[in-house]
């Protein structure tokens, strides 16, 4: 197992630090294996890379693959990230985070498993890609362990047909219970917009004309009256021919449809802030002054490109009033940037 986790990351193209530890043996204990550790939640480390972006913040320890401790978890996951960069599947991450790091639910006492379909999925996916490098689908993976979609368990993204209700339920718990990971920031997310705008190659004060979910993602649509304040790692003005034409361009929120976003959800409706949108601008064109907005409301947002759409890393709704909003925005654009 040593020789295929190292041939792996070499083959595919990964840099392994010097102290990596890679499994001695060529599977974990099966599913339901028994540990001396008792089954905790606890915060994910920043250094497992595997699983940046995720979706959630807390995991299960141990893991699904015997990992005692997140050191053990993290070490072992290294080997893994250059099969993620390729691309091999749009799931992979999903699988091998959900078996790394499990996602924690406060309802159950223990990890939530992968879905069977969900494995066979990355497997037909990725095989072809290790095979070329001469590298099999690995026992630690075999498919035939992860239960049916009769059971709890974590599905391929998009996989709803045919699924009952008590299955939804179960699916809709786990979307309640996920914070995305670009929402999750409490009280302290106009602090992290300040502290990484410079680090963002993309930064916008908006206003929300629609969210959709696409593929599981889902799709923020900002309306005309937005404003670009960063774009391709520079000033606004790299953004020429983009301007006005903000209601067109859309963000993305990976795996929104999975996850929640408190400042996002509890916004109202799409029809709502759309005639919350029409009374604003109503009352503008009238001379009035512009309010928060009790559904919509304005949004400061940080992303980065990826595979040619703008995925959102941060987004703050704003609660405060207008002053407050224009001083914060004139803050961040006093900051000496350098381009990116």
């Amino acid at each position: 197992m040593t020789v295929f986790l190292l041939g792996l990351a070499v083959l595919l193209g990964a840099s392994r630090a010097a102290d990596t530890v890679v499994p001695a043996q060529l599977g974990p204990p099966p599913l339901g294996f028994s540990s001396s550790v008792r089954s905790v939640c606890k915060p994910m480390p920043s250094t497992l890379s595997l699983c940046h972006g995720i979706g959630y913040r807390h995991m299960r320890v141990p893991n699904l693959l015997g990992h005692d401790s997140l050191r053990e978890a993290q070490q072992q996951s290294v080997a893994w990230l250059p099969l993620v960069s390729k691309l091999c599947h749009r799931d992979t991450k999903k699988f091998l985070c959900s078996l790394f790091a499990p996602v924690c639910l406060p309802e159950l006492s223990g990890p939530v498993s992968p879905c069977r379909s969900l494995c066979e999925a990355v497997r037909d996916g990725c095989v072809p890609v290790m095979s070329a490098f001469g590298f099999p689908w690995p026992e630690m993976f075999n498919c035939t362990r992860f239960p049916r979609g009769t059971e709890l368990c974590i599905p391929a993204t998009g996989e709803q047909e045919g699924r009952t209700a008590e299955e939804v339920k179960h699916e809709e718990a786990l979307k309640g219970s996920v914070i995305c990971d670009a929402c999750s920031l409490a009280a302290e997310g106009e602090t992290d917009i300040q502290e990484n705008f410079c680090h963002s190659p993309y930064a916008f004060k908006m206003r929300l004309g629609s969210v959709s979910t696409v593929g599981g993602d889902r799709q923020l649509v900002p309306t005309a009256r937005s404003r670009i304040l960063r774009w391709a790692g520079g000033g606004a003005e790299r953004a020429e021919g983009v301007g006005g034409a903000m209601a067109h361009s859309a963000l993305w929120l990976q795996e929104g449809g999975t996850c929640t976003c408190p400042g996002l959800d509890s916004a109202g409706t799409n029809e709502d802030q759309g005639l919350e949108e029409e009374h604003v601008e109503k009352g503008q064109a009238k001379g009035g002054k512009e309010g928060n907005g009790a559904q919509g409301g304005w949004y400061l947002a940080l992303a980065q490109a990826e595979e040619g759409r703008l995925v959102l890393t941060r987004l703050v709704r704003w609660t405060r009033g207008d002053k407050e909003l224009k001083k914060f925005i004139r803050a961040l654009l006093k900051q000496p940037c350098p381009v990116l």
